[in-house]
């Protein structure tokens, strides 16, 4: 009798390990959506069956949390099944905060860090989870993490503990992805950007005039070591052939180290988008907490306010300010946090002008703030 009443406390007290701690919490940010997560998950590292599933699912050192969850909670116990509810649950929450409600499904990612990458996983049992978050008082990026026990302990990101740990983190290349998507419909839908149909009046044009990206560098991409590859996007921005405010921005995935040269071709400009010879190029890191709907009815809002920047057909000295103005107003528009220890906000080329080539390999061109540096060519695509 004792020894079934002792089974049975056991098992309620696992039942409760697995689902107290784990009740989808309402939650207000990005941060605190993924500081839930880390700490959902950190009672579950000593479940062998998470254990099992997660390293199961690991490739190159991260797996993403919606398939790991998903093969959890075919386990098919009613704990389990409540512990993956409520952690979807702040996944979804954390796709709304960000703007891509109905544009991603999936957006947690789980890496391990601290350990000897050339070596298989054995066992995350003792393992602490953590999450990169940002203090409230003082805006200072910080880590959130939780040891064996389940205490919350915080760090700055140059003390981290030099243990082994599971990150929460949320910026992923098909979250950046996903984001310039609504970026872009938002401003199409604002008269920013050509209505998708100028695709099939291109193909009759007898020419279409590029910029090449050949090479690109950034000194500092503002990402610290633990939450792993930076995500930069750009913003090109001009004046349209009707005297409006022009923006089209572009995913970067692949620029994702400092101190590296990439050369990957790829056609930054289309001046087919623009009515003038000049546009500017900023480069932005984004931190994971980004919401893209947001970020993009800022901007639609303050280069809006421009209404008529200048006529395509005024004179050269006019047209540079005018497009120098729409570059200046993005910069405004984004929120104060962008700025914060010099983070997000990479840099800016101003009045890049069509047909021009920029930099080579031992003399690149350099950006504003001195943090980004690229070779542009310019590139004809003849009419077939």
């Amino acid at each position: 009798m004792k020894r079934i009443l002792k089974f049975t406390l056991l098992g309620t007290a696992l039942a409760l390990a697995l689902s107290s701690p784990l009740m989808a919490a309402e939650v207000t940010s990005v941060n605190q959506a993924r500081e839930e997560t880390a700490k959902a998950i950190a009672a579950l590292v000593n479940d062998p069956t998470f254990d099992a599933t997660l390293r199961e699912q690991l490739s190159k050192g991260k797996a993403p949390l919606a398939d790991v969850l998903r093969d959890y909670a075919g386990h098919g116990t009613q704990a389990r099944e409540n512990a993956t509810t409520s952690l979807r649950d702040l996944e979804r929450q954390a796709i709304r905060l960000r703007g891509l409600d109905g544009a991603l499904d999936a957006l947690f990612d789980i890496r391990v860090h601290g350990v000897d990458k050339s070596q298989p996983i054995t066992s995350i049992r003792g393992f602490w989870t953590a999450t990169v978050s940002k203090d409230l008082t003082t805006g200072q990026k910080q880590i959130v993490a939780y040891d064996p026990s389940g205490r919350e302990q915080r760090f700055s990101l140059d003390a981290a503990p030099d243990v082994p740990m599971l990150i929460v983190e949320s910026d992923s290349s098909a979250a950046l992805q996903a984001g310039m998507t609504v970026m872009n419909e938002i401003l199409r839908d604002s008269g920013m950007q050509a209505p998708t149909a100028t695709g099939n009046l291109r193909a009759v044009n007898t020419s279409e005039e590029l910029t090449i990206l050949q090479e690109v560098r950034l000194e500092h991409d503002h990402e610290p070591n633990i939450q792993g590859d930076a995500e930069i996007f750009a913003i090109v921005s001009g004046v349209a052939p009707d005297g409006t405010p022009r923006l089209v921005t572009k995913d970067m995935p692949w620029l994702d180290h400092d101190k590296r040269w990439y050369k990957p071709g790829m056609d930054l400009i289309n001046w087919t988008d623009y009515g003038t010879n000049y546009v500017n190029v900023q480069f932005f890191e984004e931190d994971g907490n980004t919401n893209f709907k947001a970020l993009a009815v800022a901007v639609t809002k303050a280069v809006g306010d421009l209404a008529l920047v200048v006529s395509p057909g005024a004179p050269p000295a006019l047209i540079v300010a005018g497009v120098s103005k729409v570059g200046a107003e993005i910069l405004g528009a984004m929120d104060e946090k962008w700025f914060q220890n010099d983070a997000d906000y990479v840099d800016s080329f101003y009045v890049v002008e069509r047909g021009g080539k920029y930099g080579s390999d031992v003399a690149p061109l350099v950006g504003a703030r001195g943090e980004a540096k690229m070779v542009l060519a310019p590139y004809v695509v003849k009419a077939r």
